[in-house]
């Protein structure tokens, strides 16, 4: 099975990546809260309930006003 991708962009970098759109993958979830960049801790928070996310195909996407909420930038998600 093939490494996952893994990026070098900084929160900063990863907030602007998803602004405007409606979900982000749990690597751009991970980079802009500090874990792991495989995203295996925002995963295993979705699994346990404590990361609200949707299902498509195999990925887990996670809404961004609750990324913008947490980061403390208010929960709505201006295009």
């Amino acid at each position: 099975m093939p490494k996952p991708v893994t990026w070098n962009l900084s929160a900063e970098e990863a907030l602007k990546r998803i602004r405007g759109r409606l979900f982000a993958t749990t690597t751009e979830v991970s980079l802009i809260f500090g874990y792991d960049p495989e995203g295996r801790t925002v995963r295993k928070a979705i699994e346990a309930g404590e990361i609200p996310f949707v299902k498509m195909g195999a990925t887990y996407r996670v809404p961004v006003s609750w990324i913008l909420e947490k980061a403390g930038l208010g929960g709505g998600n201006p295009a």
